[in-house]
Order: C-alpha cells, then structure tokens, then sequence
C-alpha cells in the first residue's frame, strides 16, 4: 500500500503529515491506538525516516499524537474539529472571509503560494481548499490571473 509523495521544496514532510492526519480524521488510526513505526512508514511513503520523523513531529506538536517512550506513537483523545484535514479548515478560513464580506464579491483571493506560506502547508494542500471554494461556488478560477469571489447565489 505505498503512497506517492511530491519531492518538491522540502514539503515530502507536510504531505505525511496530511495524509497521517487524514487517517486519524478517518478512523484508520483510532483515538488510542498505536501508529506504525517509522521504518514502516519511511518504505510506505519512500522516504528517509528523518522525513517520516519531522511528519510524525507535526502531527505531536499538533497534539494530535504523544510518544510513549520505548512503546511508540499513540493517537490522542481530540475533539473532531482538531483532526479535520488542513485542507477543510483553510477553506473554513477562506469561506468565513468571503461570508463576513471581508473578501468582497469580485476580490481575489490569496494565491496558492501565499496560502502555502501563511498555513505552513503543501502547494497541494492549498490547492485543494481553493478546488473546495470552487466546487461550492464560491470562487472562480481565471487563467493567469487567479480566483475571485463570486457573486452569492439565492
């Protein structure tokens, strides 16, 4: 069961990070159970083991998992908001902006890039909140100029 992983600007981190996130969000890692080890994940994601460290060290600062010394990585109890994927809560962010009037009908949106850099996340990340955006009909896409708010619909 390998999974691809972008080796762009050092974000092979992030991305592990995202989809372990994911699999606490969706139960495949349960509040209590213990994760996979890091030799396990590092042939998963076709990694180094320093890459699968520095994503299991996000997920920790998180809270989302803790290390029990000499046992492993542990699922923490969280509220459900707290594991929903980075992804959704960018476009929670975004969608609450837009809805405040904060981002006007017709303003554009922060970039891909900048979104990268505010949230500390993948260029994929930040592209699928704003494909979330799009697919609700909140935003458009304009070719080489970026996405704008839309007008709202009845």
């Amino acid at each position: 069961m390998g999974c691809a992983v972008t080796r762009t600007s050092g974000a092979a981190y992030r991305e592990i990070a995202e989809v372990l996130r994911g699999r606490v969000a969706d139960g495949t890692y349960p509040a209590g159970g213990r994760l996979p080890g890091e030799h396990e994940l590092s042939r998963e994601f076709a990694v180094a083991r320093d890459t699968v460290r520095r994503a299991l060290r996000v997920l920790q600062d998180e809270r989302l998992i803790a290390v029990v010394t000499g046992l492993g990585r542990f699922v923490q109890s969280v509220p459900a908001d707290n594991v929903r994927p980075t992804y959704e809560r960018i476009a929670a962010d975004l969608r609450a902006l837009i809805e405040s009037g904060s981002l006007s009908v017709g303003s554009v949106l922060p970039s891909e890039a900048r979104i990268c850099e505010r949230y500390g996340v993948a260029r994929f990340t930040a592209r699928r909140a704003l494909e979330q955006l799009e697919a609700a009909g909140l935003v458009e896409c304009v070719h080489g100029r970026g996405r704008f708010v839309l007008p709202r619909r009845p």
